[in-house]
């Protein structure tokens, strides 16, 4: 009768090692399954949202960030610290070398000037937007560089002036002479 008792455990163990044995099968054929024809997942639905530039910069190049200034990008580990109608001031935590590199390839300047602790582009335009004339100092400071864009587009002369009207409203008389010397104070 021993005998007897032992078959229905033995039966009950080979059913347990089936079983595990049939999960472990199903587990693997889920594992090696391929994902080729799975759909793409669907784009994000506020498709109007901002979203940040996709760094395209080579290895030691500064990738583009969000903000710009009259047309120049601010590297995007740089923060704007000052917005004034004519200047931005932007600083950050890069050599200063590699700023002027990252300006230098986005810039047309009609002169340049280098030196150990700034470099200053003048009379300089950015090449994706040609209409402002801006000057760019890259400044290097204590573990630090600061950017200054500022821009220095003249405004359009006003039509239908004579050249008499237009010295008038400078403050001047056609030989140059200053019209009211007390506004001069």
């Amino acid at each position: 009768m021993k005998r007897a008792g032992l078959l229905p455990r033995a039966a009950a163990a080979r059913a347990a090692a089936a079983l595990a044995a049939c999960v472990a099968c199903a587990c693997a054929a889920l594992a090696c399954r391929s994902d080729a024809g799975a759909p793409a997942p669907p784009p994000p639905s506020d498709a109007s949202a901002p979203r940040p530039p996709v760094d395209q910069a080579l290895p030691g190049e500064l990738a583009e960030g969000v903000e710009q200034a009259f047309g120049l990008p601010i590297p995007r580990r740089m923060k704007v610290r000052a917005r004034f109608s004519d200047a931005v001031f932007a600083v950050g935590e890069i050599p200063a070398e590699r700023v002027a590199n990252y300006v230098r390839t986005r810039v047309l300047a009609g002169n340049v000037e280098t030196g150990p602790a700034k470099t200053i582009f003048s009379r300089a335009t950015v090449k994706s937007a040609p209409q402002r004339m801006i000057r760019i100092e890259v400044v290097s400071r204590a573990h630090v560089s600061e950017l200054v864009v500022r821009d220095e587009t003249r405004p359009p002369p006003e039509r239908g002036l004579s050249v008499e009207e237009r010295w008038r409203r400078n403050g001047l008389t056609p030989d140059g002479k200053v019209l009211d010397p007390t506004r001069l104070e």
